[in-house]
């Protein structure tokens, strides 16, 4: 995965994409721009992201933010966990009817 999530195939569609419907001059203006507009969100972002935490000390909740936080990635990785043995399941449930099939078709 590439930035903002987005993979090889997505960032090569959206090059080509600028290439048929913008003209080669505008292309590094347009990259300003988008790079002004990321930079702006994200300050904001960071900016909302620090009150919140103001907000939790003020409140008297930093230390149950901090509990839920540790929670939730505890959740996080239990569920990465589960997907893994999911994957690593149906991988050996296709590995064993392929080798049902081989040996029935040995069989006939």
């Amino acid at each position: 995965m590439g930035p903002a999530g987005l993979g090889f195939q997505e960032i090569l569609l959206i090059g080509l994409l600028l290439l048929i419907f913008v003209r080669p001059e505008e292309i590094p203006s347009i990259f300003r721009r988008l790079g002004r507009i990321w930079a702006k969100a994200y300050y904001y972002y960071t900016l909302a992201k620090r009150e919140l935490r103001n907000m939790e000390k003020e409140i008297g909740i930093e230390e149950e933010m901090k509990e839920i936080r540790a929670i939730n990635a505890r959740m996080r990785s239990e569920i990465a966990n589960f997907d893994k043995a999911v994957e690593k399941t149906d991988r050996d449930e296709s590995d064993s009817r392929a080798n049902r099939t081989e040996e029935n078709s040995k069989e006939k």
